[in-house]
Order: structure tokens, then C-alpha cells, then sequence
């Protein structure tokens, strides 16, 4: 059913179309200051989203627990992720908006980063460590899912969604190149300079999304 009511077209006009590739559509998007700012975005987003899934039975692991502790220890968060992105979407598609609850999940998700970044110069326990890591992965999991949403809403023709993904994808995707080098082991236990270039990251999606919804 979701299938077929995405093929159906907006307008009369695009019912008419035979489809294919607008190219001036597709240069009117490169020049469109929104699909920029959904892709700087996309690309933050990424420098938490390819660095704590990679990097969390490790940090899990520094914090004093067995090898197989970190292992178990880390699927709780995504769980939770998991049930919070499927709230979040479909709050976000209720009230067809999509910039207060990436503010909010941005946010959420720094200030679990801010605490981690934090923990050493306050000698913050292991367990509150370890909850702290619970907001910052429920909010960068749900950032991802709303930003590529929100990069297609932005675009009115076909041409101009898949122009738009493509610049998303091509911006956002260096995200991995900062984000996988973020917790080298000199670093350990703490990880600090990884944990704060993650919050900086978080606080950047904020601001740029409330830049976008003004915009």
C-alpha cells in the first residue's frame, strides 16, 4: 500500500510526466542553500553515528568490565534506541514537523556526550558513565532517521529529492572519515577528545536545524 501511494503524482503535472531525470531541477537543488544545510547536517550526524557503535564495547570495556560484560552492556542502548527512533518518527509524521525533535534529540544526544567528556575531570562513577550513554545514542540514531527524512520533504519534484539525497550522502558520508578516528587507544580510558568532538558535533545539528526551520 505505502508503495503504491508513493507512485502516485502530487499534481496534474507530474501525473502527465513521463519521468526521468530533470536536469534543471537537479541544478536548481545544488543551488538550494536547504539541501547544504541538511547534508552538513547528515555529515555531523555521522561523526557520532560511525564512531559509538564501533567503538562502544571498547569504551564499555575501559570503564572496568570484562570483555563479555562490554559485550552485553552494549546492546541495552541500541534496544532503547530502537524504540525511541519508531516513537520519534511517528510523532514526527503526526505533527508533520521534523526540526523541534531534532533540536531535541541533538541536544539530548550532547548531553549524554558532555557527561562522558566530563567524567574525568569530575571522577564521575562508571555507572553514570555508562547511563550517560544511553541519550547519546538514542539521540544521534534518531537524528540520522529524521535528517534523511526531512532532506526529501525539503524537495518538490522527484528529480529534486533524489538530487537532494545525493548531496546528502555525498557531504554526510565524510562524517565516517572524522568519526572512526575519534577514540584512538593513546586515549583511553577516558576517551575525552573523542567524547567532546561528539558533543560539538550534536550542538552543531541543533543549530543548523533551527537555521533550516527558520530558513
Amino acid at each position: 500500500k505505502v508503495a503504491r501511494l508513493r507512485l502516485r503524482r502530487r499534481t496534474g503535472e507530474a501525473a502527465r510526466s513521463t519521468g526521468g531525470l530533470k536536469w534543471r531541477e537537479v541544478l536548481h537543488t545544488i543551488s538550494d542553500p536547504k539541501a547544504y544545510l541538511t547534508a552538513v547536517m547528515f555529515f555531523f550526524s555521522n561523526m557520532a553515528y560511525s564512531s559509538m557503535p564501533v567503538f562502544l564495547p571498547t569504551i564499555i570495556k575501559s570503564m572496568g568490565h570484562s570483555t563479555l560484560t562490554s559485550q552485553a552492556l552494549s546492546a541495552p542502548p541500541y534496544l532503547m534506541a530502537f524504540v525511541v527512533v519508531i516513537a520519534t518518527a511517528y510523532l514526527s509524521d503526526k505533527y508533520r514537523s521534523r526540526s523541534p525533535f531534532i533540536i531535541f534529540h541533538a541536544l539530548l544526544s550532547a548531553c549524554g556526550y558532555v557527561i562522558l567528556a566530563l567524567s574525568h575531570h569530575y571522577n564521575i562513577g562508571i555507572w553514570y558513565r555508562y547511563a550517560a550513554i544511553y541519550p547519546a545514542c538514542i539521540g544521534f540514531f534518531s537524528v540520522i532517521t529524521l535528517i534523511i527524512t526531512w532532506t526529501i520533504n525539503n524537495q518538490e519534484s522527484e528529480s529534486r529529492q533524489g538530487a537532494g539525497f545525493v548531496m546528502m550522502q555525498l557531504i554526510g558520508q565524510c562524517g565516517p572519515l572524522v568519526g572512526t578516528r575519534l577514540y584512538p587507544e593513546e586515549d583511553a580510558p577516558w576517551y575525552g577528545h573523542g567524547m567532546a568532538a561528539c558533543t560539538g558535533a550534536m550542538v552543531m545539528v541543533a543549530m543548523l536545524a533551527l537555521v533550516l526551520r527558520l530558513l
